[in-house]
Parts: C-alpha cells; sequence; structure tokens
C-alpha cells in the first residue's frame, strides 16, 4: 500500500477519534495530524521524495540568485499527488520552474526537485502558486504562476523566471541574472496576456482614464517592483 493510501485511511480514522468535520479543510488540528503522520512515516516513504537531486553551480555577479525572493529556504505547503504536506523546507527556482525541497535539515543534505506533473499547487511564505497545466503547449510559458484572487470571477496570474547571460568580471565568467515577468489575468472564462498597458485597457476599456492614473501615480513602484504593481493595478481597477 502506497504511504499516501496509509495516509488517507489513517486521517479518515483518526478524524472520526477527533471528531473533525471535513479531512480537506485546513484546520490547525489537520495540519498537526499531517505533520505527525509525516514524522513517524520517515521522510524517506514520502511521495514527495522521488524527485531528481537539486544541482546549483551558479557563479554569480553581486550575489545574485536563480530563486523566487531569496535563496534560503522557507517554510511552505504543497499539494502532491491529491495529498497535502505542510511545514516543509522548500525554494522555487524560477531560472529552471523547479520548486525545491529540503527533506532534512542542514544546509549539506541532498536538495530535490520535487516532480513537477505530480504537483497541483504549493505556498512559500504568504504567496500561493499554481501549476497551469492547461497552458503547456500554449503561447504561454505554462508551469508555475502566483495566483492572486482580486474578484469580479476573476483571477490575476504572476509568472516569475529569470535570465542568465554570462557575464565577464574581474577575468571569470560568472552569471547575471535579470528578473522578467508574464502576467495574465482570467476574465470571461478564458486567458489574457496582460504584458503591457494597452492589452490592460483592451479589457477594461470603461476603466481607461483610471488605469492611465494609476500608470501616472506609481512610476516609481512600476520601475522597482513590477509585479507588486501589477497586482495593485487589478484591485485597483476592480474596486
Amino acid at each position: 500500500m502506497k504511504n499516501s493510501q496509509k495516509k488517507i485511511i489513517f486521517l479518515c480514522l483518526f478524524g472520526i477519534l477527533l471528531n473533525i468535520p471535513s479531512i480537506h479543510s485546513q484546520s490547525v488540528k489537520e495540519i498537526e495530524i499531517f505533520n505527525w503522520f509525516d514524522k513517524n512515516a520517515g521522510v524517506e516513504s514520502l511521495d514527495i521524495k522521488n524527485g531528481p537531486a537539486h544541482l546549483n553551480f551558479d557563479k554569480t555577479v553581486d550575489n545574485q540568485h536563480r530563486y523566487y525572493g531569496t535563496d534560503e529556504f522557507k517554510k511552505g505547503n504543497i499539494k502532491y499527488n491529491g495529498q497535502n504536506y505542510f511545514d516543509l523546507s522548500l525554494k522555487y527556482d524560477i531560472n529552471s520552474d523547479e520548486l525545491v525541497l529540503r527533506p532534512y535539515d542542514g544546509q549539506n543534505t541532498t536538495k530535490i526537485n520535487i516532480i513537477k506533473a505530480n504537483t497541483s499547487n504549493f505556498k512559500i511564505g504568504n504567496e500561493n502558486f499554481v501549476n497551469l497545466k492547461e497552458l503547456n503547449n500554449t503561447s504561454f510559458k505554462g508551469g508555475y504562476y502566483e495566483e492572486v484572487a482580486i474578484g469580479n470571477n476573476q483571477i490575476f496570474y504572476i509568472k516569475y523566471y529569470k535570465e542568465k547571460k554570462k557575464n565577464v568580471k574581474e577575468e571569470f565568467n560568472l552569471i547575471e541574472y535579470n528578473s522578467r515577468y508574464e502576467f495574465i489575468l482570467w476574465k470571461e472564462n478564458k486567458f489574457n496576456l496582460i504584458n503591457d498597458k494597452k492589452a490592460i485597457i483592451a479589457l477594461f476599456p470603461d476603466s481607461k482614464r483610471k488605469i492611465n492614473d494609476f500608470y501616472l501615480m506609481n512610476r516609481n513602484l512600476r520601475k522597482e517592483n513590477t509585479a507588486l504593481f501589477m497586482k495593485n493595478l487589478m484591485k485597483f481597477i476592480n474596486n
């Protein structure tokens, strides 16, 4: 019997004993139970540990890195093969679009690329990411996107990625990373690419003046944090 099947049976029985209303509700008690089971089952038996080793030999300019936000591991959650895993040490490699797991504490332990095809969504810090498999083999990049619900049956998605190039510095070939984004809005039952102001106005023609005013008032934010600028813009339009 697979570890995931054992977990389902165990949680069903445990839920009856503890009178947990729903096995799918991520209450504090449920998270504690999941963590208890995973700890006692042993990390080596968990389904999420089946991916290849994560390797990174980058020598970069000015301590740049290939990861989302920080190159340090942070606590996060994953839904993998329909099962929830909590309080894992994770970081997101946005250069190769891989979610990385550190199964054991310690800097010198093996890191693992979690198998993307089996990963539905994950959370690192306060950000939620989803695997938009339906965008694979389309003109969109596909893979993992941050998901931001903005109301009015609209969902805003951000694709974070980094392009790398060699930078000759002090006689060494170092890698330089440049942050890039793809912005998508789920509106009117379809995915819409909104990487520029023209595309946004086309989707919200009645808010053209509002959009222009926002661009004018937030020029610095757009330069310093493009993703946050777009999040705020989507919320501003829908208020």
